[in-house]
């Protein structure tokens, strides 16, 4: 072959080569665009989904007080009042409604909104209603009080959208974020033209159904015809100046692959000291619980086989324990090791009452000790999903030992419930206390890393256990219960006969 030919077809597969590499760029910017506002989306999503969670829990609050009395206690109710929309400045206005007046009265003195008092009368029908102001940009949430039978207060809740969805992670400037409910759009701010919707997903809340919608601009069309242009020119100018750069290219290159070595290196072993840390901060505080236990159920047997009578069944029973909690700990190293070598978890059909059953035999006799009663209502039906069996049961002794955790300065009357629901495709599990609850900082806190009201936690409990939850899809919440103490809520894709999830809860 002439060197004139050989350069000919040099050049058009570079032209060709330099296309479809342009080409790719363009596909794999846009890609990356998908991809970055889908991830904004999702943490978005868990951020406002917590937020609309104190939402109840503050309409719980202010109900209860309103109920005290008859008339409410005005007073009282404007220092509570003052103090939510003081440290939740989304909050704008709440206030209680007389529904015995036609119109409705507001009892604090404030004009009841036109768009409220036209459909007060559905209260009937519903204890919650949502009511958009009609100009925009405010949503009145509104709650029978009581819930359930005739009422005749409800209380007002008026939330600024804009300050819903605000967050310190803010999205691009050519983002554009919207709040719906029943496909009408609440609110939204961003650009407005040239958009696809990246993100569309419902906030993880039942009294307050609104999607959150992400739209992104896209790329302009890719000119084919000046990029074809622009490649050739290239190409050309490769080949004319191809001998002359020849040495000076290898070493060039010769001088990057040493460059690139050196920082894979580096990454390497950066990688190598984080892995560690986390590994060790994960085997402090996951091994503490299971060693805590084998230590109190070998102390128990300890004290069973020392009485002059030999009670054969209850030294069985500390014995089996401790076998139960050493193969946990073994199961959790494992998990860890799984996770440093790249391992994945075993994902089955696992019956989370038999988790349950479980952790409540393992704390049983530190509950017992501790004067704590912790009762399991019967699931509605068999509460099945996807998910690693080990990772379950994490979960679960976390959320029950944090509520004994809470019952340890309480007096008498200690007691956890452990209850199921039905939602939407998903299975619902509260654990219930009558300890003394959150406060509005914990509300807002009580997920973060590092976060926690004891003096010796490390707040990496309930950390880790929204990390393995939603790794299958699911959800945690918090809240206060209606008779005080705290609630947490475990929400999961149930998963249907031969191991698949529900669709509705998945979505």
């Amino acid at each position: 072959m002439t060197p004139i030919r050989r350069r000919v077809l040099v050049g058009l597969s570079a032209v060709l080569i330099l296309a479809a590499l342009d080409a790719g760029i363009v596909l794999k910017a846009r890609q990356d665009i998908a991809a970055a506002v889908s991830a904004r989306g999702a943490a978005l999503q868990r951020l406002v989904s917590q937020r609309v969670d104190q939402h109840d829990a503050h309409l719980t609050s202010v109900s209860a007080l309103a109920n005290v009395s008859d008339p409410p206690p005005a007073e009282a109710l404007q220092q509570v009042i003052a103090s939510i929309t003081r440290f939740y400045p989304r909050i704008v206005a709440i206030d209680v409604l007389d529904l015995t007046k036609q119109p409705p009265a507001a009892l604090l003195g404030a004009a009841v909104p036109a768009e409220v008092v036209a459909v007060h009368g559905r209260l009937a029908d519903a204890p919650f209603l949502l009511v958009p102001r009609e100009q925009g940009g405010v949503l009145h949430i509104l709650k029978r009080s009581p819930t359930d039978g005739p009422a005749r207060l409800a209380i007002m809740m008026s939330i600024d959208l804009a300050r819903l969805i605000a967050s310190d992670d803010a999205p691009a400037p050519t983002t554009r974020v919207s709040l719906l409910l029943d496909g009408r759009t609440l609110f939204s701010e961003g650009p407005d033209a040239g958009q696809r919707v990246l993100f569309d997903q419902p906030l993880a809340s039942s009294t307050q159904p609104l999607r959150l919608v992400l739209a992104a601009e896209t790329l302009p069309a890719i000119p084919w015809g000046w990029l074809l242009l622009a490649t050739t020119l290239v190409a050309l100018g490769a080949l004319a100046v191809e001998r002359l750069l020849d040495a000076r290219s290898a070493a060039r290159e010769a001088g990057l692959r040493a460059l690139v070595a050196s920082h894979d290196a580096k990454l390497a072993h950066a990688s190598r000291v984080n892995a560690m840390g986390e590994l060790a901060s994960g085997i402090a505080h996951e091994l503490t619980q299971p060693l805590t236990a084998i230590l109190s159920h070998s102390q128990a047997g300890q004290r069973l086989a020392g009485r002059p009578e030999i009670d054969r069944e209850a030294i069985s029973t500390a014995f089996d324990a401790t076998t139960r909690n050493a193969k946990r700990a073994g199961d959790i190293l494992g998990r860890l090791r799984s996770w440093l070598t790249k391992g994945q978890p075993t994902i089955q059909q696992v019956d989370l009452s038999a988790v349950v059953a479980d952790v409540v035999q393992l704390l049983g006799a530190e509950a017992a000790h501790a004067g704590i009663a912790i009762r399991i209502a019967p699931p509605p039906r068999e509460p099945l999903v996807m998910a690693d069996r080990v990772h379950m049961e994490q979960v679960v002794f976390n959320l029950v030992r944090n509520a004994m955790d809470a019952l340890r300065d309480r007096g008498g009357g200690r007691a956890i419930d452990i209850r199921w629901g039905d939602e939407a495709g998903r299975v619902v599990l509260d654990i219930v206390d009558n300890g003394p609850g959150f406060t509005a900082e914990a509300l807002g806190r009580v997920f973060e890393p590092f976060f926690t009201t004891r003096a010796e936690g490390m707040g990496l409990g309930l950390s880790l256990c929204t990390t393995l939850v939603e790794r299958y899809g699911g959800t945690l919440g918090a809240g206060n219960g209606p008779a005080g103490g705290a609630v947490l809520h475990m929400r999961m894709p149930r998963a249907r006969s031969g191991g698949q999830v529900d669709r509705v809860a998945a979505e």
